[in-house]
């Protein structure tokens, strides 16, 4: 390419001098009309543009998967011709199609979740809150029964003994005293049968008639505390202990209480049904759980790579069971119907001077020289960097049939009539 750089470089200063040659010969003739040519100077530019290029599909891309994942299987392979919507390769989808499943179920548990919001309580939901109401009410009950108790024996402490109650201990101490005497008088009895001949009583009568006088004599000194203790009056630490199961009692009505509230609470809710917020949450659930399982039914159909486009695999880049990310080319795919040419080193100076429509020659190296035609077709806006130079790619348009023997890849020179 250089070569023919070199090659039209000196063919156009050979026209130059050689202009300059035939004007000078002009002027020497007699009777010839001298014209003095143009002078040149450092604005003179040729009129063709020259560029390095290559040739290319009329549409090509770089296809690959949008998720993260292992080949399971590549369908085709190099210089295979494709249609559109064809399957190209595809992804392992264990995993994905168990998230497809995850989110069905969950798409259902929200729409239940939203029909129960919706249709309000069941009768046995509202018999199970009036039940807790009950339960509650009962506990209450028993804690107030509880509270008076703990509160009357304190009273009673308070107060001290009455009349009634000292005659009914001091009762207490004579009955124990007579059931005393009582069991006193038949041991003797007992024993005096034992010293007579023949013996009228046994040793083991005599024995139990013991027993029965020490149990009567603890019930004697039991009754006599007692009456001891109503004279004496209650005790501090008595009138403490009451106090504390008091104070115990009331806190016990107080949690009752609050039960019982938060029970008639829940159910006036049952009974009212779900608010209208509920019901809008609840909507927003399935929406969300929809918008899931359409991702997740996205993610297992972009585990298949189509074609987006006919044409011809150019290239593919991975082998079955390698792992791949996100936007790493997989396959290259061109539309080989139409080829084109684009340039691949035409400097920033040139670019301003190429317009689309311009007539250029093509000379493939790859079919000996052979030189084509073709015109500008586009000229891109962005430069793109080139062995430390800015180039901008312009492609052409081929006048060639099918038969012209151009391939994917080839390297062309272009001269692009710029005036």
């Amino acid at each position: 390419m250089i070569q023919r750089r070199v090659l039209i470089t000196m063919i156009a200063i050979g026209a130059v001098i050689g202009l300059g040659l035939f004007g000078c010969s002009e002027s020497s003739s007699p009777g010839s009309q001298v014209s003095t040519p143009s002078p040149s100077g450092p604005g003179d530019v040729p009129e063709i543009v020259a560029a390095e290029a290559v040739v290319v599909p009329q549409k090509e891309a770089d296809l690959s998967f949008k998720g993260m994942g292992r080949v399971q299987e590549m369908l085709v392979s190099e210089d295979e011709t494709v249609t559109a919507g064809q399957e190209l390769a595809k992804l392992e989808t264990r995993d994905l199609e168990l998230a497809v499943r995850r989110a069905e179920a969950g798409l259902e548990s929200a729409k239940a979740q939203l029909a129960k919001a919706k249709a309000g309580a069941l009768p046995e939901e509202i018999a199970l809150a009036e039940a807790d109401v009950d339960i509650a009410e009962g506990n209450l009950a028993a804690a107030e029964a509880a509270l008076s108790s703990a509160q009357a024996s304190l009273s009673k402490l308070l107060a001290g003994p009455t009349e009634r109650d000292l005659q009914i201990a001091e009762k207490q101490v004579e009955l124990a005293k007579n059931q005393l005497w009582g069991a006193q008088s038949q041991r003797d009895v007992i024993g005096d049968a034992m010293n007579k001949f023949p013996p009228r009583a046994t040793q083991v009568e005599y024995e139990a008639a013991k027993s029965q006088v020490a149990a009567a004599e603890s019930q004697v000194a039991v009754a006599e505390l007692q009456l001891e203790e109503l004279k004496a009056g209650a005790r501090p630490e008595d009138i403490a202990s009451a106090r504390a199961q008091v104070a115990q009692a009331e806190a016990g009505v107080e949690i009752a209480e609050a039960q019982v509230e938060q029970a008639q609470a829940q159910l006036a809710l049952v009974k009212a049904g779900s608010r209208a917020e509920d019901i809008a949450v609840a909507e927003a659930a399935v929406a969300q759980a929809e918008a899931g399982l359409t991702e997740a039914k996205n993610a297992l159909e972009d585990a298949v790579l189509k074609a987006p486009f006919d044409g011809t695999v150019g290239a593919v880049m991975i082998e079955e069971g390698e792992l791949v990310s996100p936007q790493l080319p997989i396959i290259r795919l061109g539309d080989l119907t139409r080829l084109r040419v684009q340039t691949s080193d035409l400097s920033e100076a040139d670019v301003n001077r190429v317009k689309v429509g311009q007539e250029a020659t093509i000379t493939m190296d790859a079919l000996e020289g052979k030189t084509l035609k073709g015109k500008v077709a586009r000229v891109a806006s962005l430069a793109t960097e080139r062995r430390g130079d800015r180039v901008y790619a312009v492609t052409l348009d081929l006048e060639v049939g099918s038969e012209s023997g151009l391939r994917w890849g080839m390297s062309a020179f272009v001269e692009i009539k710029v005036r």
